[in-house]
């Protein structure tokens, strides 16, 4: 296992140093084929007077991740789990709404595709295609909210757009 301790600060209106966030981590590797590791993350941050707790496991084979989210706004459980070389889903809980955001990644020999499905707001899907001197980006959103029972493909937000590396 492994440790850590992170402070940022800032300089106040003097040449006082304040500071602003505190974080520290804690993994711990695990004998057994359920659980392999476990870490603890616990944030402070002094500026919005907001404390955070992170609680992540990972399975023996590495191909599944538990991350409880313990953050002030909006807490979640999420579970990564790698299908095979290419395919992961991740749904995640929202603790203070119930609501299951679904997530999907598919890795190809030249890019990627993501979707997210939210059931009460849309689905998103971006889709990323590496070429010569950059990327093309293609990403899709469909409404689902206020379109009654069939959402309307009229409503579709398609963007596609070039990445260029120099």
């Amino acid at each position: 296992g492994g440790w850590y301790v992170l402070g940022r600060a800032t300089s106040g209106g003097g040449k006082k140093k304040i500071l602003d966030v505190l974080r520290a981590s804690y993994r711990r590797s695990l004998p057994f084929a359920s659980v392999g590791s476990i870490s603890v993350t616990p944030t402070h941050d002094f500026a919005r007077r907001e404390s955070s707790l992170v609680l992540s496991g990972d399975s023996g084979t590495g191909r599944t991740t538990a991350t409880l989210d313990l953050n002030w706004d909006d807490p979640s459980l999420t579970v990564v789990h790698a299908l095979d070389e290419r395919n992961t889903i991740s749904p995640e809980i929202s603790l203070y709404t119930a609501k299951i955001t679904y997530n999907w990644n598919l890795r190809l020999d030249s890019g990627s595709i993501r979707a997210r499905v939210d059931p009460t707001s849309a689905v998103q899907v971006t889709w990323t295609d590496r070429s010569m001197n950059g990327k093309w980006v293609t990403d899709f959103k469909l409404p689902l909210e206020g379109m009654g029972s069939r959402p309307s493909p009229l409503a579709a937000d398609i963007r596609v757009r070039r990445q260029f590396t120099f």
